[in-house]
């Protein structure tokens, strides 16, 4: 034989199979890169009005299921749009537009530009309006070009367009999704001859006008968006205003996003329980109350509210009301430091002078009373100063009335809790955190999520936090009354939970509700309430935190079943609405167990992580014998399985509860504790093991 034939023999058998061994374990090292989950929406809206960017109907109605599904949104006000490019677009999953009618200065150059963005991939939501098909002159565009932007949504757009309702007539609804808290009207609103081509599209309501051959999809979903014309989406009360939903707003977005199965984080949930805090503004503290006549409010309400009840309270004052240089006293002062020794009490600012508008144009406007838009503890001559409102009330409290373990971190914005990018920015670079407006109602009077707010508010590059549910300011009409109206804010707490958890359970009051005996007994029912519901007790500051984390967070996804999470941060919960898959948690990295609720499964993401890695399964024994946590009452930290059990360090408010999947079903388990006798807790028939009246340390739990 050859050398060169001896030389052929030697890489065939020696090398060739080395190389095969090489190539497998790069494939396996190197798997195929985790594709980013676009997170965020560009949202095209008319500006109209004073504050454009709260009032106007993605806000009031798409900014909070968009949230639910884990979305954020960037509001671009069309008046200043400058058509961003491909690269200032690469962060954004769809763009969503809010027209309020069909015309626009520049409609070609809109839809040339909208075009470009779905071939590159971007989806499209059309709400209400296109709004380009006729320039302000009313000359109408190229109809190619509106066209091709339905063409790509999956869809033949004819034209044909009438709002003659008497020939008008539904062809087709689809009652899984319409009539979510309204019936459609009984004559159709609007017809216009949008034909689906694609069966990968879905129409929830179809139109027929008299003489024409085509039925038109008014609402429908795809694979690249989706529309919901106007006269399709809400109704309006013509006296009072108030809305409610024709369609589902949450599937709507859910199948114009194509998010089927899509983990969301969920800032409202702690390790499978909902948040639950209280925030307390300052108005009234040194107020007078006729409950007892030889107190005042702030008393009243630290005797029969913070004293009586194990709950977490994050109170504020108005440091201008405490302060002497100011408009305060030496007994005002003492009085606030009682209130911040508390042990359930987290030192909070309500602003120096309780400004009641932040917007200059609104504080220079001749409609109000100078005095009353500035600010109502000020000294003489005072001017409108945001870093004093903002960071010297705080520091103030930290410095004079909080204990030095305790500072005040954490501001609750005043009056129309209205401010500037610029403004959150002061709070967001001084290291404090901001929560206040929203002012979520659902009861039997605003029966519709049109009154449930996001979970905040986009300003810039800054954001104000929203609270969880409103205030007995606007439960009792502005303090007119009845003044046992914040009663009624428990029917919001509970629409919010169920059939989905969309806000955390905030009691959000002002120290004057202690003025009347109606409105003590008032909220007296509410936090009785809240204490039989079963929560994470945490501050305000830790929800702040958690919407934060929210706001950061970053999901790749490798497969349909394999998502990875980076920053985070505080927001440990994430959700995914398919109820056939779970975590494989020995798969799973800083996963630390899940819980199946009626909206989805609640995955519980280990504190103090920057990344985690979800691996689903179909197999809902995979982790039958592999402990977890279902529930828990606060942080669990340094989840470790040792060969007989678990050990971890618990954090809570109080005390607090913990519920274990995958424990050995009817089997008795050792609690051990430092500085605790130790205990003997047995799971049930299903392999559940429940703790309670477990207080913050390390634990132990071994199988005996």
């Amino acid at each position: 034989m050859s050398v060169r034939r001896i030389l052929m023999k030697f890489m065939f058998t020696r090398l060739i199979p080395n190389l095969l061994i090489f190539l497998f374990i790069t494939v396996l090292a190197f798997p195929a890169a985790a594709a980013p989950v676009k997170r965020k929406v560009l949202v095209l809206y008319v500006s109209d009005g004073a504050f454009p960017a709260r009032e106007n109907f993605f806000m009031e109605g798409f900014a909070l299921p968009l949230n639910y599904l884990g979305f954020m949104y960037q509001l671009i006000d069309f008046n200043d749009f400058d058509y961003p490019d491909s690269t200032e677009m690469e962060k954004y999953e769809a763009i969503l537009t809010s027209f309020p009618d069909d015309k626009m200065a520049e409609p070609e150059k809109f839809l040339k530009w909208l075009a470009e963005q779905q071939k590159s991939g971007k989806k499209i939501i059309i709400i209400g309006s296109l709004g380009a098909y006729t320039n302000l002159e009313n000359e109408v565009v190229d109809s190619a070009l509106i066209k091709e932007i339905y063409s790509n949504l999956g869809f033949s757009w004819q034209g044909n367009a009438t709002n003659d309702r008497m020939k008008l007539k539904y062809a087709a609804i689809d009652n899984k999704w319409m009539n979510f808290e309204r019936k459609l009207p009984v004559f159709p609103y609007y017809y216009a001859q949008v034909v689906p081509v694609s069966n990968a599209t879905s129409t929830w309501v179809a139109v027929s006008e008299n003489g024409k051959t085509a039925n038109g999809s008014v609402v429908a979903t795809g694979p690249g968006g989706g529309f919901a014309f106007n006269g399709y989406i809400r109704w309006q009360d013509p006296v009072n205003y108030l809305k409610q939903w024709y369609l589902n707003p949450f599937e709507f977005l859910r199948q114009s996003l194509g998010l089927q199965g899509m983990p969301a984080f969920t800032p409202t949930t702690l390790n499978g329980l909902r948040v639950a805090f209280a925030h307390i503004d300052g108005d009234g503290f040194a107020g007078y109350t006729e409950v007892d006549k030889n107190k005042n409010c702030g008393e009243i309400i630290m005797e029969r509210i913070f004293a009586r009840y194990d709950f977490p309270n994050s109170a504020s004052v108005i440091a201008g009301e405490i302060d002497p240089d100011v408009r305060g006293s030496i007994d005002n002062v003492e009085l606030a430091r009682t209130l911040f020794d508390m042990k359930n009490v987290e030192p909070s600012s309500h602003t120096y002078t309780h400004p009641f508008a932040w917007n200059a144009k609104l504080r220079d406007s001749k409609e109000y009373d100078q005095d009353f838009i500035v600010g109502q503890y000020e000294k003489t001559g005072y001017k409108f100063n945001a870093k004093y409102e903002i960071v010297d009330s705080c520091n103030y409290i930290s410095e004079s009335l909080a204990p030095a373990e305790k500072p005040c971190r954490v501001l609750f914005w005043s009056g129309m809790c209205d401010p500037t990018s610029e403004q959150v920015a002061i709070a967001d670079n001084a290291g404090l955190l901001n929560l206040n407006g929203g002012d979520s109602v659902m009861d039997s009077r605003r029966n519709s999520y049109f009154g449930v707010s996001p979970l905040y508010l986009a300003l810039g590059q800054y954001n104000q936090i929203f609270t969880g549910q409103a205030n007995e300011n606007i439960l009792t009409n502005l303090w007119t009354g009845p003044f046992f109206g914040f009663r009624n804010i428990v029917e919001t707490m509970k629409r919010t939970e169920s059939p989905r958890r969309v806000m955390p359970i905030d009691i959000y009051f002002h120290f004057y509700s202690g003025e009347k005996f109606s409105s003590l007994q008032a909220l007296e029912d509410v936090y009785e309430w809240v204490m039989n519901q079963d929560t994470a007790r945490v501050y305000a500051s830790s929800y702040i935190k958690m919407v934060r984390g929210f706001l950061t967070g970053v999901i790749n996804k490798n497969d349909p079943d394999h998502y990875t999470f980076n920053g985070y941060g505080d927001c440990l919960s994430v959700r995914i609405n398919s109820l056939n898959k779970v975590p494989d948690l020995e798969s799973c990295r800083n996963v630390i167990g899940y819980d199946i609720l009626p909206d989805g499964v609640y995955i519980h993401l280990k504190p103090d992580t920057k990344q985690a890695e979800l691996v689903l399964t179909g197999d809902n024994g995979a982790n039958s014998k592999y402990i977890y946590i279902k529930k828990a009452s606060g942080w669990v930290r340094d989840l470790t399985h040792t060969a007989n059990g678990v050990r971890f360090v618990f954090e809570c408010f109080s005390k607090g509860k913990i519920v274990f999947g995958g424990v050995n079903p009817d089997h008795k388990y050792r609690i051990i504790r430092p500085d605790h006798a130790a205990t003997e807790v047995g799971s049930n028939g299903q392999g559940i093991l429940t703790l309670r009246d477990i207080t913050s340390g390390p634990v132990e739990i071994v199988k005996i």
